[in-house]
């Protein structure tokens, strides 16, 4: 659970214990955050569909071992915006930081079999 679904979840407990209510400017407020904490996460960001999908179609052309400046360079852009969408797909368990110098990514098996099409 994030820290942000933790707050919405205790601000709702209190409001019940207590039964206070908001004012209608408050209550838009909290109308909002809570709405956008009830929300789902695309599974993928722009940038994590077409990197996934580049280190996919070029797994046995790279040994699957890829670096952020040829995957940016394979798909036109740059290395950094390449390491954002990496870090995020590590982080979702689809990729795995494997060296530091160079940094090198592979794909894991979810990486692998995801489609990144669909979110």
């Amino acid at each position: 659970m994030s820290k942000k679904e933790c707050f919405i979840n205790e601000v709702k407990e209190l409001l019940a214990k207590t039964q206070t209510e908001f004012s209608p400017d408050a209550l838009d407020y909290w109308n909002g955050l809570n709405a956008t904490g009830d929300k789902e996460k695309p599974a993928f960001t722009p940038n994590g569909i077409i990197v996934l999908k580049y280190m996919q179609d070029n797994k046995e052309t790279y040994n699957n071992l890829f670096k952020a400046k040829d995957i940016g360079e394979g798909l036109g852009i740059s290395s950094r915006t390449a390491s954002g969408a990496l870090r995020k797909l590590v982080s979702d368990g689809y990729a795995e930081k494997l060296g530091e110098a160079p940094v090198v990514y592979s794909l894991t098996d979810k990486g692998t079999t995801a489609n990144p099409n669909e979110t």
